[in-house]
């Protein structure tokens, strides 16, 4: 407690103090704990609320009005207190006191430990005498709350000490010692002597003491056109786009190259224009066509390409004959 708290005698405490005056002292033998708030008034026989009660361990006079107190709970409880009655052998409330928060508190897994000042409002210490002389501070087992000794870093680190209590930061080191022993064992020894190597298509790798890369390598263009390579690979993106229509009016385009085909009707004795299936992204190198139809005229002139009209998008055949036929043909760019 930062201060001495001040507490009210009762009539009924100050009565026992005065009938043993002069023969012998009076014990305070227990310490009375409650949440409940009240007025510490003379007249109090009993500690209102009172849920809990503790023998006094030991005390000593700090002055003719100032005693120091002590007292534990070992218990597994939890609570709060926000005022307390201090009560003589013989269960007379001898004085209390009583606070608008909490004065003391204890945890469920703390040993609890009370010690504090209170001063009295009449000169009696020399007339009081305080519980059980001995207190008890039992060292700490697996079942019984006490006192321990906290662990150096060095007794942590052998391990063999069952007596002291390891602190969450002593056993960090001692985790992160061990962690770094194991990972550079492993890399020192089962890491390397296990190794990734690449076969055929496949180049780099080596033991596993560092990180390693696989690679396979993209052929160029060049490469796929003069095939060149024998340890590339040729990628969809190096062939690609490849596009096909399957039709009576089609195209096929791949890797560049692109042909067309077709059908179409060549007038009588004209010039007859054709479209391509899709036109060419830079240039038609050549168009063949050819017809045969159904005519029945002894004339013998089929529709031929007029080289002079290929473009990209289209070309013109002539035909001498009478007249109009079916006419196929092929066209080949890029």
């Amino acid at each position: 407690m930062p201060a001495a708290l001040a507490l009210q005698l009762t009539n009924a405490g100050l009565a026992a103090v005065q009938a043993t005056a002069g023969t012998s002292t009076t014990v305070i033998a227990t310490l009375g704990l409650t949440a409940t708030a009240f007025t510490a008034a003379p007249t109090l026989t009993a500690l209102p609320g009172q849920f809990k009660q503790l023998d006094i361990a030991g005390g000593e006079a700090a002055s003719d009005s100032i005693i120091h107190l002590t007292a534990y709970d070992q218990s597994g409880d939890v609570w709060d207190a926000t005022g307390f009655g201090l009560f003589l052998a013989d269960g007379t409330l001898f004085a209390a006191y009583s606070a608008e928060e909490a004065i003391l508190s204890k945890a469920g897994l703390a040993f609890a430990l009370l010690a504090f000042d209170v001063v009295l409002s009449a000169d009696l210490v020399e007339e009081l005498s305080f519980g059980d002389p001995d207190f008890n501070w039992p060292p700490a087992t697996e079942v019984t709350r006490g006192v321990v000794r906290l662990a150096t870093q060095d007794e942590t680190e052998i391990g063999l000490d069952d007596q002291t209590a390891v602190t969450p930061l002593k056993l960090a080191d001692r985790l992160s010692a061990l962690w770094n022993s194991v990972t550079t064992a492993l890399s020192s020894y089962a890491l390397k002597a296990v190794s990734i190597t690449g076969n055929g298509l496949v180049i780099g790798g080596g033991d596993l003491s560092q990180d390693r890369t696989l690679t396979v390598t993209e052929a160029t263009e060049v490469q796929i056109t003069e095939g060149s390579s024998a340890d590339t690979v040729v990628t969809p993106r190096r062939l690609g786009p490849l596009e096909v229509l399957l039709a009576q009016n089609g195209y096929f385009r791949f890797f560049g190259l692109q042909i067309c085909w077709g059908r179409f009707t060549a007038l009588a004795n004209a010039n007859t224009s054709v479209t391509f299936a899709r036109a060419f992204d830079n240039a038609c190198f050549s168009v063949v066509a050819s017809g045969s139809g159904t005519s029945t005229s002894a004339q013998d002139n089929w529709p031929a390409t007029d080289v002079s009209t290929i473009t990209t998008d289209d070309f013109e055949v002539f035909s001498a004959n009478n007249q109009n036929i079916s006419t196929c043909y092929i066209a080949l760019g890029y």
